[in-house]
């Protein structure tokens, strides 16, 4: 009878907190944040140009490392990425290095990897300040490159993540009872714009 009572009073428990759970986070709801990633989320084009650049010469690097490993029983070294570095080169047609990871950049210059704001105001520009607000994540550098010590995007990449919450018992004796778990949706959005004339336009994603 006592432990009939305590599965009700943990029930009851779960119950309520589930419940104030959701009346807790009506500020946006997953339903929207999906439709803004259907809307917004994908690929920024701020220079078509250097994006081709960046993507022909990405593919020629993995060409040569596909052949790497087919020809050699070994890994690949430090010696083998200057020689790949000296044939495949990642420089742009204007001679500046382009990156295409912020770590990347912030392990070879010492410097945190910022995208300044008069970027970001071009995609807020198109989506609405509001709806920029409500969107958990912030663009990442996909292509860049750096000039007068300042980062100049040619690829950003705006995705959308939320968390999908699971209510009743989790967890052993060892790891602890809990009575919720989360999931982590994301969502990464499949559209395509390209700065065009100063503007956002959206574009075919496979163009």
């Amino acid at each position: 009878m006592r432990f009939t009572a305590f599965i009700l009073l943990l029930l009851t428990s779960i119950f309520l907190i589930a419940c104030s759970a959701n009346q807790a986070n009506k500020k946006i709801s997953n339903s929207e944040l999906e439709n803004l990633a259907k809307q917004y989320g994908g690929v920024y084009i701020f220079d078509e140009k250097f994006e081709k650049e960046i993507e022909r010469r990405e593919k020629e690097r993995s060409d040569y490392m596909d052949d790497f490993f087919k020809n050699n029983k070994r890994n690949f070294k430090r010696a083998d990425l200057e020689i790949m570095d000296q044939k495949f080169p990642q420089t742009l047609s204007n001679g500046k290095k382009y990156y295409t990871s912020w770590l990347d950049y912030e392990r070879d210059t010492g410097k945190k990897a910022e995208i300044p704001e008069k970027y970001i105001s071009k995609i807020k520009e198109l989506m609405g300040n509001d709806n920029y607000k409500k969107s958990p994540n912030r663009p990442i550098l996909v292509g860049f490159y750096e000039d007068n010590n300042q980062i100049v995007p040619i690829e950003l990449s705006m995705s959308y993540t939320y968390y999908k919450t699971k209510y009743g018992l989790f967890g052993d004796e060892g790891m602890g009872i809990r009575f919720k778990d989360e999931e982590r949706i994301f969502i990464p959005g499949g559209n395509k714009f390209i700065l065009i004339n100063n503007k956002f336009i959206k574009a075919n994603k496979d163009k």
